[in-house]
């Protein structure tokens, strides 16, 4: 009996990892931001995770550099607080030097985020200065993969 039950969960737990985002919202338009250098591209929301595919764009040749820090979260228009896990091909807190071209591309993971949200805002806190893209529209997802 209980090896029939660890292989109904285990099945369970592949369906669920394996099936299909909610849904994907494209060049969502925002509210407001204090870092007009930032593009958010799209939002993917999953079962497991939510990623933020974004775009910084500065002066080329410049030696900005940019850092995703731990205080970064996403808040929902519903009160959720959603804190960053990772960005691909970096380490959280660790400096990354924007190319001679002046445009770098993030994949951001966030915990997945609750169903009927409107809108969410990339905040990063505890820094001076701090990134904040407000009202990020998310009401319209459309089918991913």
């Amino acid at each position: 009996m209980k090896k029939i039950l660890f292989m109904a969960l285990g099945i369970i737990s592949l369906m669920v990892a394996c099936s299909p985002t909610r849904g994907l919202v494209r060049n969502p338009k925002i509210a407001n931001t204090n870092s007009p250098e930032i593009t958010i591209t799209s939002i993917e929301f999953g079962n497991t995770e939510t990623i933020v595919e974004m775009s910084f764009t500065l002066p080329a040749e410049s030696g900005y550099w940019v850092r995703f820090n731990e205080s970064t979260f996403l808040l929902t228009d519903r009160g959720g607080k959603y804190q960053i896990r990772e960005v691909e091909g970096l380490k959280l807190g660790e400096k990354y030097y924007i190319p001679k071209s002046g445009k770098a591309d993030f994949l951001v993971h966030f915990p997945p985020i609750e169903d009927k949200v409107q809108t969410v805002s990339f905040i990063e806190m505890d820094v001076d200065n701090g990134w904040e893209v407000q009202g990020i529209q998310i009401d319209k997802l459309e089918k991913a993969r």
